[in-house]
């Protein structure tokens, strides 16, 4: 598998990550060894983790499965998150500390190699948690800090206050993004290339819609994620059963066939090759499904089919002030 360097400043991962959400959820304990073993065997080399996955349930299996490979713990690269799930969850150092010295309890190290706050605060201001991210990295609890679903002014404003207070720089951002969800490439990616940010994502399948596993106008499978999705998510099939999401998925499924390989896997080729992408994370709920997404790690669409993608699930430009930012500058032209 390709590995690819985080961000600027940031260690070296590989194309594609695990993610582990559903361990411990949908994903029993054998089971996700399995998945983390065969993602090892294929070259994979950075699992991505949170405090707040099963209650702490992923964490621990993550970790149990480390303990049980000697020596993988050299081999992979651990990240996890903190902000969620617990009383008194949010973005201040006191709360923080204790998140992370109970995360690296779960996981059975003494240190993660990527820290991630999970999501921004309305209460507290970034301000706060620039001296508690270079604490933990002069402590040796991570050795590297990133941010996962912030606004692309708070990852500017972040990297500028770990840069010009000596802190440890930021080295990733994780937002989701996929042919369905582009509106990260107006602000979010573009402030994570300027401040040398590298961008690691979620979702990259869109819940499932990018599998072709949907039909148009036929309801889903009971038992898939969009059947047991609620009315609220953004993969709730009353918000994606339209036409231009269906063009993006006819469009998918005959790259797909023209490469010779299933319409989930030419989605996370077209987005592991966007512009300031270091690697989709791609999860499962058992092994076929990881697997199936790992054969698309070597996978690189052709020129023509990369052009058909990107036109067809090109989002439609907001008003004021990106229309006219696009007119007079070319920027996401």
């Amino acid at each position: 598998m390709e590995i690819r360097q985080l961000g600027s400043t940031g260690p070296a991962v590989s194309r594609f990550a695990l993610g582990a959400m559903t361990f411990g959820g949908d994903t029993d304990e054998a089971t996700a060894h399995e998945m983390l073993d065969a993602y090892v065997e294929a070259g994979g080399t950075l699992i991505d983790t949170a405090d707040n996955y099963g209650g702490g349930a992923s964490e621990r299996i993550v970790g149990r499965w480390l303990n049980s490979r000697p020596g993988m713990r050299e081999r992979v690269l651990v990240a996890t998150k903190g902000r969620f799930g617990y009383p008194g969850a949010g973005l201040t150092p006191a709360y923080l500390r204790g998140a992370i010295d109970a995360g690296l309890s779960r996981l059975g190290v003494d240190h993660v190699d990527l820290y991630q706050l999970h999501g921004p605060d309305d209460e507290h201001r970034v301000d706060e948690i620039v001296d508690f991210l270079a604490e933990i990295v002069t402590a040796g609890k991570a050795r590297h800090v990133g941010v996962s679903n912030f606004a692309g002014w708070q990852v500017a404003k972040l990297a500028r206050l770990l840069a010009e207070r000596g802190g440890p720089p930021l080295v990733s951002q994780q937002i989701q993004y996929n042919l369905l969800a582009r509106a990260v490439e107006w602000e979010v990616v573009p402030a994570g290339v300027d401040a040398g940010v590298g961008t690691l994502l979620y979702g990259p399948l869109a819940q499932g819609w990018l599998t072709g596993k949907y039909r148009r106008d036929q309801e889903p499978p009971a038992g898939t994620r969009v059947a047991q999705a609620g009315e609220q998510t953004s993969e709730a099939w009353h918000r994606r059963n339209t036409d231009d999401v269906w063009d993006v998925i006819d469009a998918l499924r005959d790259v797909a066939h023209a490469h010779g390989v299933t319409p989930g896997q030419a989605a996370l080729a077209w987005v592991a090759d966007r512009p300031g992408v270091t690697a989709p994370i791609v999860g499962a709920r058992t092994v076929a499904q990881l697997r199936e997404s790992l054969g698309a790690a070597t996978l690189r669409l052709d020129e023509k089919a990369t052009a058909r993608l990107t036109e067809v699930s090109a989002p439609v430009t907001p008003n004021y002030p990106y229309q006219m930012i696009e007119r007079i500058s070319g920027w996401h032209g």
